[in-house]
């Protein structure tokens, strides 16, 4: 049985502009989401890097949906990222 404290790192794509990485990586930071998404506006327009790491993560990042069957959860009360969902 997995252990409810431990976060992983998803796409949420719930809650997704594009592809639910900014969201996803919120929810692993406990952070706003409308702050990462600035940051990343951020490092877009300044460092140029941006597009490139989206595209990646978008890549490697799995889905907020697998990575519950992984955890082999049965319902939304057994949903440890429940209290990121709005």
């Amino acid at each position: 049985m997995s252990n409810n404290n431990t976060r992983k790192l998803y796409r949420d794509t719930d809650n997704q502009k594009i592809f639910g990485v900014c969201s996803g990586l919120a929810d692993y930071l406990e952070a706003d989401v409308t702050l990462i998404r600035v940051i990343w506006v951020l490092l877009v327009f300044l460092a140029g890097t941006g597009v490139l790491a989206y595209i990646i993560m978008a890549i490697v990042m799995e889905p907020k949906s697998v990575v519950l069957k992984k955890e082999k959860v049965v319902n939304d009360n057994d949903d440890p990222f429940a209290k990121y969902d709005k």
